[in-house]
């Protein structure tokens, strides 16, 4: 059976880099956990079998016990490789399988969650629709910022266990770090524990931020007073895109959505536009799926006073990267005095992240990569 190691070494090697001892501890625990996915049978508590489900040789869902641990949370500092690894892992293993990103999974979730509108355990439920799907669930970025999705993780994950599906995923914060200074959090708080009690966590923080790499800065990142945003847009869009409509409004998930301009795959908005209104990440992704390129000006400083804007910032930003969008900014500041640090606010550590991808997603690297799919 091929190993996650080797894929590893492989890649590596094909792209002429050094092996970093930390990634290939982390593909070693992937190998580990790869090989109790290909050999898994639930243990059967025979007293919750009938005799005559004994005599056809069925088992209940009540009787079967998978064994623990069935995942692996591995989680570090931006850049190091996780994503890399996980992807990896992923295109190495054959089973049933389903790979998302957080907002995209949860998105999926909250829709299964409705079509069991009024049943007694809904969650349970959206854990078995999964289970005929998939035996092993990847969700890269586990990143809770969102009430509504902190108050079900906890029945979700342990639903999701108890149905034997295998839960791989990573993050940027260790298991206790999750959720922080979130509104009530106490709620939160089993989540975790199942978390550190059912997953493996594996700490991948090694001492290279592997995004630096390639990096060249391109012209993407445009400073200026929103006048000076304005006239450079202009004709950047035009010489980009040639012909195109505009002013336009835009449905986005039953919301109207003010378009500056649009041409082609490529759309121009304001940021007042896009994060100072109650936007949603399902508008995000929406907006990801429609455009590869997005012209985003009239992005302020992110002071104390616009925390609910950084917010919607950042998982815009996370939606773009994650699609592969090509994002050109007009700012009234510069992309490292961006965000004006709180020290102890819930969002000084995710901006951290915001401002590495915005940094990648200036290099030629990432400006010359296909747009991915949702």
């Amino acid at each position: 059976m091929s190993t996650i190691k080797d894929a590893y070494l492989k890649e590596i090697e094909q792209r002429g880099y050094n092996v970093d001892p930390i990634q290939l501890r982390v593909a070693e625990e992937y190998d580990k956990l790869k090989t109790k996915i290909m050999n898994d049978e639930p243990a059967v508590d025979t007293s919750k079998v009938s005799f005559f489900q004994k005599l056809m040789k069925t088992v209940p869902d009540n009787a079967k016990r998978y064994q623990d641990p069935r995942g692996i949370y591995i989680y570090g500092r931006v850049g190091r490789g996780k994503t890399f690894l996980m992807d990896l892992f992923y295109n190495n293993i054959d089973v049933p399988k389903i790979r998302s990103h957080y907002y995209h999974f949860m998105q999926d979730v909250h829709n299964e969650l409705r079509s069991f509108a009024g049943e007694a355990d809904p969650l349970k439920l959206v854990a078995k629709s999964y289970a005929k799907k998939c035996k092993v669930l990847c969700v890269d970025e586990f990143h809770v910022i969102d009430i509504t999705d902190a108050m079900i993780l906890y029945r979700l994950l342990e639903s999701f266990l108890d149905e034997g599906i295998f839960f791989i995923t990573t993050s940027n914060r260790e298991p206790d770090e999750l959720y922080k200074n979130g509104l009530q959090r106490e709620k939160f708080l089993p989540a975790i524990e199942i978390i550190k009690k059912r997953l493996v966590s594996v700490p991948l923080d090694s001492d290279n931020d592997y995004r630096m790499r390639h990096l060249e800065a391109a012209d993407v990142w445009f400073t200026g007073s929103v006048e000076e945003q304005q006239k450079h847009f202009e004709a950047a869009f035009d010489e980009l895109v040639g012909h195109s409509d505009g002013p336009i409004t835009r449905d986005i998930n039953g919301h109207s959505f003010e378009m500056l301009k649009v041409g082609g795959d490529a759309t121009w908005f304001t940021f007042k536009e896009a994060c100072a209104k109650p936007r949603a990440s399902q508008d995000f992704i929406k907006l990801a799926s429609e455009y590869g390129t997005v012209f985003l000006s009239g992005v302020p400083l992110l002071d104390r006073n616009r925390q609910n804007e950084a917010r919607r910032f950042v998982i815009m930003i996370d939606e773009f990267y994650d699609q592969g969008v090509k994002v050109v900014i007009g700012a009234e500041t510069s992309l490292a005095d961006l965000y004006e640090s709180k020290g102890t606010n819930a969002l000084d550590f995710e901006f951290d992240r915001t401002m590495s991808r915005l940094i990648e997603m200036q290099s030629e690297t990432y400006l010359h990569q296909p747009k991915r799919q949702a």
